[in-house]
């Protein structure tokens, strides 16, 4: 099946399908039937935002302290390897000049 006789049945299908007879209905907002209600909602959607802030933050504190310990550990592994060539790099001037 090609892909436009794929999108051909789509339009059929939706030129097709019955409408309802019914026009839709403007929903107008309602206005508030309390204010201390309202302010009980935004308190409460606040501290929720808050809450979650602080598990995001959370998250990104435990994620930065454990790359922190990541680096350090690579620097140590680094230290080690470039004094590991030092030392080599030692031990083939010795016995280089062992030899002649």
């Amino acid at each position: 099946m090609s892909w436009l006789q794929f999108a051909a049945g789509l339009i059929r299908d939706a030129m097709s399908s019955s409408e309802s007879t019914e026009p839709a209905q403007p929903s107008k907002p309602l206005p508030p039937e309390d204010i201390a209600g309202i302010v009980n909602l935004i308190d409460y959607h606040r501290a929720e935002i808050d809450k979650n802030f602080q598990t995001v933050m959370a998250v990104l504190k435990a994620d930065h302290e454990q790359r922190l310990q990541t680096i350090r550990i690579q620097k140590r592994w680094n230290y080690g390897l470039a004094a590991a060539v030092v030392i080599l790099a030692i031990l083939l001037v010795i016995l280089l000049r062992s030899v002649h």
